[in-house]
């Protein structure tokens, strides 16, 4: 696909601003619960002419243009569709059609399932001889700056409102283990009424 593709959508009024995407379907005025849209406009639902497509208004109108990061040169950035040439494991170059097992999301693309795990057992191989040469013990995994597995030694990042004692697994090696929180005491005061003095 070229990147400057550029394609006039005349079924949609230039005037029309409120456009959302669903996958590939480009909507216009978009429906709230099967109520018309705020500004009273109807609802029109398109499929670009072409897979890796999606509609922006440029200049008063309405065009197809390309929404494919590899077609367009800007490796390295998710991107919400893609052309169907581009439409393959980033490792192997089998195209999404021909994929019998959910894909692994990734910057670049997809992974198809058997490279995932090649790519997942390499990464806990590669995890475990590391930890067998630095000689762990277990003081090195208390009251850290950040959860590391007991197993591996791989940092798992854990989001603020998934803090909590709990069992785990390890994304890397599946090692399980428990997680407890350390809790710092530290004192603050502050003066009630007027300061004190001599």
């Amino acid at each position: 696909m070229d990147k400057d593709t550029k394609i006039l959508i005349t079924e949609i009024p230039g005037e029309w601003t409120e456009r959302t995407r669903s996958g590939h379907t480009n909507i216009w005025n978009g429906k709230n619960h099967d109520r018309p849209h705020r500004n009273g406009l109807p609802e029109v639902r398109l499929e670009p002419p072409e897979k890796g497509l999606y509609a922006e208004r440029i200049d008063g109108a309405w065009y197809w243009i390309s929404g494919c990061n590899k077609c367009n040169g800007e490796v390295g950035k998710w991107s919400y569709i893609v052309c169907d040439a581009h439409n393959v494991c980033s490792c192997c170059g089998t195209h999404r059609s021909q994929l019998t097992d959910i894909p692994w999301g990734t910057r670049d693309g997809f992974n198809c399932k058997p490279c995932q795990e090649r790519l997942d057992a390499a990464a806990k191989a590669e995890a475990l001889a590391k930890f067998a040469e630095a000689e762990y013990d277990d003081s090195d995994f208390e009251y850290q700056d950040e959860c590391k597995c007991p197993h591996c030694a791989s940092a798992i990042h854990i989001e603020t409102e998934h803090y909590g004692d709990k069992t785990m697994t390890c994304e890397v090696c599946d090692g399980q283990f428990e997680l407890t929180l350390n809790y710092e005491v530290t004192f603050s005061t502050k003066v009630i009424g007027e300061r004190v003095s001599a």
